[in-house]
Protein backbone atom coordinates (compact mmCIF):
# COMPACT_ATOMS: atom_id res chain seq x y z
CA UNK A 1 0.00 0.00 0.00
CA UNK A 2 1.45 3.32 -0.77
CA UNK A 3 0.36 6.84 0.45
CA UNK A 4 2.00 9.47 -2.46
CA UNK A 5 1.80 13.49 -2.53
CA UNK A 6 3.33 14.72 -4.97
CA UNK A 7 3.60 18.39 -5.05
CA UNK A 8 5.40 20.06 -8.33
CA UNK A 9 5.98 23.60 -8.98
CA UNK A 10 5.12 24.66 -12.59
CA UNK A 11 5.82 27.80 -14.45
CA UNK A 12 3.41 29.12 -16.97
CA UNK A 13 4.47 31.69 -19.58
CA UNK A 14 2.91 32.75 -23.14
CA UNK A 15 5.14 34.14 -25.70
CA UNK A 16 2.27 36.38 -27.91
CA UNK A 17 -1.15 37.29 -27.59
CA UNK A 18 -3.95 35.24 -26.41
CA UNK A 19 -5.00 34.21 -30.49
CA UNK A 20 -1.87 33.22 -31.38
CA UNK A 21 0.83 33.07 -28.18
CA UNK A 22 2.97 29.86 -27.58
CA UNK A 23 2.41 28.75 -24.18
CA UNK A 24 5.29 27.54 -22.23
CA UNK A 25 6.03 24.96 -19.35
CA UNK A 26 8.41 24.27 -16.68
CA UNK A 27 8.27 21.73 -13.82
CA UNK A 28 9.94 21.99 -10.90
CA UNK A 29 10.26 20.10 -7.35
CA UNK A 30 10.93 22.78 -5.32
CA UNK A 31 9.63 25.84 -4.80
CA UNK A 32 12.68 28.40 -5.35
CA UNK A 33 14.14 26.46 -8.09
CA UNK A 34 10.63 27.23 -9.30
CA UNK A 35 10.95 31.22 -8.34
CA UNK A 36 14.64 30.85 -10.27
CA UNK A 37 13.18 30.36 -13.04
CA UNK A 38 10.73 33.02 -13.01
CA UNK A 39 13.11 35.59 -12.20
CA UNK A 40 15.76 34.27 -14.99
CA UNK A 41 12.80 34.47 -17.85
CA UNK A 42 11.86 38.01 -16.17
CA UNK A 43 16.08 39.03 -16.81
CA UNK A 44 15.98 37.21 -20.11
CA UNK A 45 16.75 39.69 -22.82
CA UNK A 46 12.63 39.18 -24.07
CA UNK A 47 11.60 40.24 -20.27
CA UNK A 48 10.01 43.42 -21.98
CA UNK A 49 7.26 40.44 -23.00
CA UNK A 50 6.35 39.08 -19.79
CA UNK A 51 4.10 40.87 -17.51
CA UNK A 52 2.15 39.64 -14.43
CA UNK A 53 -1.26 38.58 -15.02
CA UNK A 54 -4.39 39.23 -12.24
CA UNK A 55 -5.28 36.59 -9.79
CA UNK A 56 -8.59 36.49 -11.42
CA UNK A 57 -7.03 35.01 -14.93
CA UNK A 58 -6.47 31.15 -15.15
CA UNK A 59 -2.76 30.04 -16.46
CA UNK A 60 -3.21 28.77 -20.00
CA UNK A 61 -2.92 24.92 -21.05
CA UNK A 62 0.12 23.90 -22.22
CA UNK A 63 -0.36 22.38 -25.88
CA UNK A 64 -3.42 23.84 -26.86
CA UNK A 65 -1.83 27.65 -27.27
CA UNK A 66 -5.13 29.30 -25.02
Amino acid sequence: MWLVRETRWTVIARAGDTETGKVLCWEFDTEPDAVQMVDRLLRADTAGQWRAQDGGTPPPTAGRGD
